[in-house]
């Protein structure tokens, strides 16, 4: 059923962009109501009473579903949690959508798109942009895709919402345990990079990946974009002297990258499945 759930959302987030219909807000306004009341706990306890009644619930309905109508509906009712939690944003529409703005005669938009879909500061010069975008892509190919995609697989649904509700807690400005947020998707981040990143080199340069990545698998949490940017970008071999083309192509081979990475990390779930 993981194996099946996981194929079908990655099918329909690769090919389909339906992001949109993704909110969160809900959260946002639910985290506000609770502020006024839990306001002085601990962080720790503050973050388990934003996340886990809605981990708990998912858990509940996904164990009543197991067994009915040789699980369809328990898949059926993955598949949509996993979708849900996958993003917010598509990461390959957005990705696109802004090399394409690059391509038009008046390419001054793209800064701003990828301002608007990645969070990244109007760059200086061009260079600066594409290695800003560059950068953010491999953390939001872990971020939206791959973390939420690796604690389904372990946790089943329950684990693709702890894993989201957690990174937005760390992301809202309006959360009053962010910092511990943070730390706590850090954690959660730190194996599913090393995994992620090793899956790289085997799809990937895979000497030049492999290098980084001995040193990354040593280093803690706070190292997680790190390990991602520099064995993401040893897997392209596309950066010279550390600059970064400026005609759009590095972007797009991660994106290549990450389709090659995603099918074979779906090929080990597979036998993985298959042995269990």
């Amino acid at each position: 059923m993981i194996f099946i759930a996981t194929l079908i959302s990655l099918l329909i987030e690769r090919f389909f962009h339906w992001g949109h219909l993704r909110q969160w807000r809900w959260f946002s306004i639910y985290q506000n109501k609770l502020n006024t009341k839990i306001g002085q706990l601990n962080p720790a306890i503050r973050l388990a009473i934003y996340v886990l009644p809605f981990v708990l619930v998912v858990g509940i309905i996904s164990r009543v579903l197991t067994g009915w109508s040789y699980d369809i509906f328990h898949l059926v009712f993955a598949t949509i949690v996993l979708l849900y939690c996958l993003g917010p944003g598509n990461l390959w529409a957005q990705a696109y959508q802004c090399l394409n703005e690059l391509n038009k005669d008046d390419p001054r938009h793209a800064p701003e798109f990828a301002q608007t879909a990645f969070e990244i500061p109007l760059p200086e010069n061009s260079q600066a942009f594409h290695q800003a975008l560059l950068r953010v892509l491999f953390v939001a190919a872990n971020q939206r895709i791959f973390a939420v995609i690796f604690w389904f697989a372990i946790l089943g649904p329950m684990g693709a919402v702890l894993y989201r509700m957690v990174e937005l807690c760390g992301s809202s400005s309006t959360s009053t345990v962010t910092d511990f947020a943070i730390k706590t998707k850090k954690i959660l981040d730190w194996l599913p990079v090393r995994i992620f990143t090793f899956i790289f080199a085997l799809t990937g340069h895979f000497s030049k990946v492999f290098a980084r990545w001995k040193s990354g698998i040593q280093q803690g949490i706070d190292a997680n974009d790190l390990v991602l940017v520099e064995c993401g970008t040893a897997a392209l071999d596309v950066v010279k002297d550390n600059r970064v083309p400026e005609d759009g192509s590095a972007e797009k081979e991660a994106l290549l990258l990450f389709d090659r990475t995603l099918v074979l990390a779906l090929v080990i779930l597979a036998v993985i499945v298959l042995l269990v």
